[in-house]
This record gives structure tokens, sequence and C-alpha cells, in this order.
């Protein structure tokens, strides 16, 4: 194959890289990236940083279609709104490039039109509390996704950094019955364990997990169980898979041991349980800027999430290391023998599926 027949936002080097990694041919690297440009490409975790210049530039490059982006985690009230405020403008301003999403109609039209679609999540139910108005605020301003707990605990459970491991409250009940009757999803991402359990359990519509990988794979608390992965499988749902290096291997993770987890969640329940859940910030760590609650759970838990200095300078699993490389994934799944359906699951289909089912 030619320079010339890759797509013009895919690097020659990158290229190599995924063939040195996975032992991929020339023809199934054809294969992959031309199926990766049909596909509907969904990330479950993103920032409102990624829409800007350069590194927008990487999030096509990459191939990227759709994603849920975070206005807030550990956030009062007003801050939150603020935020969505920002992202609602960021968009705005780009008129012929990205639009906001509430529903999957929106989304698929998007990809036809050749647009980012933008969902606006929480990382945190923090700005809401136990004021099931403001849930009801938020949602009329697009708010279509709340992962119940950051890494820490609030009032409605407990986070995977937390020193306890407590299940949800009532004030947790309460929210969970709420977000099912307006239509948004419930996430247990960062939850602690026994949180994440009662809300896979608890939720009446679809929940998820929008980013996380297997603890049996990379021992870590960020990570989930075995137990979580068979309460998802009750649920018919998704779990999105991270290249954060920490949560993938101990050392030196690669493309493969990414794609290990993957593969392990698809042996336990199926391909229809995959999806992506990037959390690249490596924009944020190319600027010298990290998060407030990154920083403060960095010095908390190192043992979980690594020093404040590893996140400017510990980069992504190899291969995935920027999301600009995110094709090398397609080839990855290729050349394990995955069917094209299974590989339009993990991209980006599974997740229209259970959002679907979860949004009214």
């Amino acid at each position: 194959m030619s320079q010339k027949e890759f797509p013009p936002a895919v690097k020659r080097h990158d290229v190599d890289e995924a063939m040195r990694l996975t032992g991929a041919d020339i023809s199934t690297v054809k294969q992959a990236l031309e199926l990766h440009k049909d596909c509907l490409v969904f990330d479950a975790v993103s920032f409102p940083y990624t829409l800007e210049g350069e590194y927008f530039e990487r999030v096509k490059a990459g191939g990227m279609d759709a994603t849920i982006m975070t206005a807030a985690y550990e956030d009062t009230f007003e801050s939150a709104l603020i935020k969505i405020d920002d992202i609602r403008e960021r968009v705005a301003a780009m008129p012929g490039e990205a639009v906001i999403a509430e529903d999957v109609e929106t989304i698929r039209k998007a990809k036809k039109e050749d647009k980012y679609a933008v969902v606006i999540g929480f990382q945190d139910s923090k700005p809401i509390g136990e004021d099931l108005w403001k849930l009801r605020a938020f949602r009329s301003m697009g708010l279509r996704v709340v992962q119940l707990t950051y890494t820490g605990g609030n009032m409605i459970g407990d986070g995977c950094g937390e020193r306890t491991n407590r299940g949800l409250t009532y004030a947790g009940m309460e929210l969970i019955y709420e977000m099912n009757r307006i239509g948004v999803t419930v996430d247990t991402g960062h939850c602690g364990d026994q949180t994440t359990l009662e809300a896979l359990t608890m939720s009446k519509a679809t929940p998820v997990i929008t980013h996380a990988n297997v603890r049996a794979i990379c021992d870590t608390m960020r990570n989930k169980t075995d137990e979580a992965l068979d309460a998802l499988k009750t649920r018919d749902s998704v779990i999105g898979f991270t290249p954060l290096p920490g949560f993938v291997a101990k050392k030196n993770p690669t493309l493969n041991d990414y794609l290990d987890h993957i593969e392990y969640v698809i042996k336990r329940n199926g391909p229809g349980s995959i999806g992506l859940g990037l959390d690249y910030v490596e924009g944020m760590a190319e600027s010298g800027q990290i998060f407030p609650p990154s920083q403060v759970w960095r010095e908390r838990r190192p043992d979980i999430f690594g020093t404040v200095d590893d996140f400017f300078h510990t980069p992504y699993c190899g291969g995935l290391d920027t999301v600009a490389k995110l094709p090398n994934m397609t080839i990855g799944m290729l050349v394990r023998g995955y069917d094209e359906e299974a590989i339009r699951g993990l991209l980006g289909e599974n997740w229209l599926r259970v959002l679907a089912e979860s949004w009214i």
C-alpha cells in the first residue's frame, strides 16, 4: 500500500506501529481503515477543550463522530450551569462542525452531515445533591448522562477511591428513580463496588459504565469486578474501555493489553456489551494543566491513579497514546478475528442502543 492510499489524517508511522503491535498485514490495515471511517464512532467520555483548534483536528483524525462531554465534576449547582452553558456556546460557535445531541437520531444525522455530536454529561451528581428539581433543570439544558459519584463519596453513594464502600443511600435511590423518569442515563463509571452493583440492579432504565476496565486483568479499585460485569450482563448493557495506562496494565501497557480487556468482556458478556470510554486528557497534560478534582485524587490515592507527576509524564497505552491513533484499535480487532458487526458495536453502535433505551 502506498502512502497516498491511507486516509490523510492517519500518519504512516501510526499504521506501522499498529502493524508492529498487532501483526496486521497491509490488506488488513486497509480494510480496517475503510471500516473505521464508515462506522459511527462514539466516545463516552471527553472534555470541552477537545473542541478547540488543533486538538479538535486530532479528534477528527481519530474518526470520532460523537461523545458524552463532561460538563461538571464536584461542582455547585451554579458552576455546573455555567459549564453547561459554556459547552453549548462552544458548539454554537461551530455550526458547520458540531451539534448538541439529546437523542440518538441527532447523533446519526450528525454523522451523515460530517458534524461532531456532543452529548452533555456529568461525572458527579454533586451539582444535584438531594434537590431533584436541579436534575430537572439540568435536563432542560440538555443533560443526558450522570455518573452517580466521582472518585469520592457524596450523599448518593461512594466512589472507587473512598475509604468506605457504602451502597446507595436513600437519596441515591430517589435520584435514580427520577433520572429514569425523565430520561437521564445512570452511569457508574467511577462508583465504588457496592454503589455500582446496587445502581446496576436498581435502575429501571438501562444503566451503564461509561469508562473503566477489568479488575481481573489489572487489579485497581478504578476497574470493575467480575460481579459488576455479571450485573451489567443481566442488564444487557455496555462498559466503555479507557486506555488510561494505570487501568490497562501495571507497566508499559500496549494496544494489545487494552484489547485484552475488551476480549475478556466479550467472552463473559458478549459483543453487545463493549464500547469506548476513552477519557483522553492528553491536551490538558500538554498544556501543563490538570483538572482540580483529578489533582486532589492523585494526591489522595496515587495507588489508584498515579501521582500528579504521572499525569503529565506517563503516556496512554502504546498504540493508543493519542486520540488520533484510534484506527489502530480497529486494526487490532480485525487481527483478533472479530467481525464487522462486533467492531461496529465497539466503536459506537452498542452505545447508541443502550442510550436509546434510557433516553425518553
